[in-house]
């Protein structure tokens, strides 16, 4: 039985439970979705196919939304989902389901896989470092039967919730946190940044650049400002200009000097990133 696990990973937490998964299965091939993301799409040929990814604002990030919206697949693989959070996961595994169907295809299940928080934006809800420990193993000990649902093709609803007020909350999160503070914009190197440029080759959008007079994101902006002055209803400003940042927090999580800050809301508080990843496991995710 052919199986391929495409993973997405900011801190590393998703990463590990993929690679927990993987060894439980044996022969499976693990893939950093963010190179599997071709112009054209991607065609999958495989048994069976896993899609791994933190969630975001309740739902998928952009960069996991973007490759479900471009992979095909060669056959009728068994698919499944594996949604890490921290607390909540949202509809993000329906999500998943219903991007899946609208290619003619299927979700068979999605497993829900509880980690530590690591989103540190306009609210910091890392609080949860006591408990860090407590998740690994819970985590750990939900492999064996997420592993022994996959070898026996059980296909079941999705774990987490498609309600609608879910669907209403997540959007509402993301456009607060987004637009309204407007996190990708508040991004911002310290007077403590060294240009070591970890932040630029971590980055799994290549949407930061590090020279020797600074740090910037958004980097393939060519600030022409056409958006800002042919938008009909005078809706954007020049401070939104950084689109293609998935709020994935690498950058900020994994500065070897603690220099990257989202406004002042992040100043002083502490980073986090799996202990069993390495910087050199982030970089193979961006194809370095």
């Amino acid at each position: 039985m052919k199986t391929v696990i495409y993973y997405f990973t900011g801190t590393g937490n998703t990463l590990v439970v993929a690679r927990e998964l993987a060894a439980e299965l044996g022969d499976v091939k693990l893939v950093p979705l963010r190179r599997a993301i071709q112009p054209g799409g991607i065609s999958v040929d495989a048994d069976v196919v896993g899609i791994a990814f933190p969630v975001y604002f309740l739902n998928l990030p952009g960069i996991v939304r973007k490759f479900a919206e471009n992979i095909r697949f060669s056959g009728k693989p068994y698919i499944f989902g594996i949604a890490t959070c921290g607390e909540r996961p949202g509809g993000a595994l329906f999500t998943l389901k219903t991007l899946l169907e609208e290619k003619g295809t299927m979700l068979s299940y999605g497993f829900v896989v509880v980690m530590p928080e690591n989103y540190i934006g306009p609210v910091d809800l890392m609080g949860d470092a006591p408990l860090r420990q407590e998740k690994y193993m819970h985590a750990l000990s939900r492999i064996p039967a997420i592993a022994a649902a996959i070898r026996e093709r059980k296909v079941s609803v999705p774990e987490g919730s498609d309600s609608a007020l879910l669907k209403i909350g997540g959007p509402i999160t993301s456009t607060l946190a987004t637009s309204l503070y407007n996190t990708p914009g508040r991004l911002h190197a310290t007077a403590a940044c060294n240009r070591c440029g970890t932040c630029g080759r971590i980055c799994p959008t290549r949407n930061i650049a590090v020279t020797e007079s600074g740090v910037s994101w958004g980097k393939d902006c060519t600030q022409c400002y056409a958006c800002i002055h042919w938008c009909p209803l005078s809706s954007i400003s020049s401070s939104l200009h950084n689109p293609h940042c998935t709020q994935c927090y690498a950058c900020i999580h994994w500065c070897p000097q603690t220099a990257i800050e989202i406004g002042g809301r992040t100043a002083g508080k502490p980073r986090y990133h799996h202990p069993d990843v390495s910087l050199r496991d982030m970089l193979e995710q961006r194809g370095e």
